[in-house]
């Protein structure tokens, strides 16, 4: 359903199609071939194991940032509600914004000789203020901490560690991925910076970057409505080739590479190097 909405199968330039969820879906390829795996990323994206994470509801805090200068932040919520919570896209910018400012390393963890107004510690875990309490509706303080960002990057290394098989798979550098698409109900909130920035994606041109919406169920609608889009769909099936991550010798390597913000390989992104 993906392919079939985006139809990279029937392009010339070599795409890569990320539908994140809780299982994402990974295809690298154009209409010469198209490889794809599945990946268990888990429901941290959407909000769930994240202490104060929901949905994309109104009221969620859907963008953030932070400035370097005082940490102080700024935020915006869905239909410009008082906040009630923060929602994956803006976990993903928070992580981002406090790794450009220097408040956690590349494993996510906050800088133990920090003195700063915002980060405190609660029962042992330290966290970050994204708005205080008297600015939510719950007159509760919105945190981030050092447990929500490994959910967080977890979730990222199950991606990202597909995306880096995938490549090696079609012998595809990021200097060759001419299109990158990102798919699913999350992906529409995502900042595409930050995502390059957690090392979600890999590090192309933002200019190359497209968001498609919810491709699966646009994909399903097109074969309900047509015998012609059933009958595509039926073929792609069967000439889009897929890969067992857990089955795959380099799986494991990869997935813990992946663990660092954006990446143990730093020569993988050279747009994150500029700010470190």
């Amino acid at each position: 359903a993906d392919v079939l909405a985006t139809g990279i199968h029937e392009l010339d330039d070599v795409c890569l199609l990320i539908d994140i969820g809780t299982n994402s879906e990974v295809f690298i390829g154009n209409r010469e071939d198209i490889v794809s795996c599945s990946c268990a990323a888990g429901p941290a994206f959407e909000g769930m194991h994240v202490e104060h994470g929901i949905k994309a509801v109104t009221g969620a805090i859907e963008r953030v940032k932070i400035d370097p200068r005082d940490y102080e932040v700024e935020y915006k919520t869905i239909n410009d509600a008082k906040p009630i919570g923060i929602c994956g896209s803006a976990i993903v910018d928070a992580i981002a914004e406090l790794f450009k400012c220097g408040l956690i390393d590349r494993r996510g963890h906050f800088k133990r000789d920090l003195s700063i107004k915002r980060l405190r510690r609660e029962n042992g875990v330290l966290k970050f203020v994204i708005a205080w309490g008297s600015e939510t509706a719950t007159g509760r303080d919105i945190t981030i901490s050092e447990r929500d960002i490994q959910e967080i990057v977890l979730a990222k290394a199950a991606i990202r560690s597909g995306i880096a098989i995938l490549m090696k798979d079609k012998g595809v550098k990021e200097s060759d991925i001419e299109r990158l698409y990102i798919a699913g109900a999350f992906g529409g909130y995502l900042n595409p910076e930050s995502a390059l920035f957690i090392g979600l994606i890999p590090d192309v041109s933002l200019e190359k970057i497209s968001f498609v919406g919810n491709t699966a169920i646009a994909g399903a609608k097109m074969c309900l409505l047509s015998r012609r889009a059933r009958s595509e769909a039926d073929e792609l099936s069967k000439t889009i080739r897929y890969i067992e991550l857990t089955a795959h010798p380099d799986f494991h390597r990869e997935f813990v590479d992946a663990l660092f913000i954006p990446h143990r390989d730093l020569s993988r992104y050279p747009t994150v190097i500029e700010y470190m």
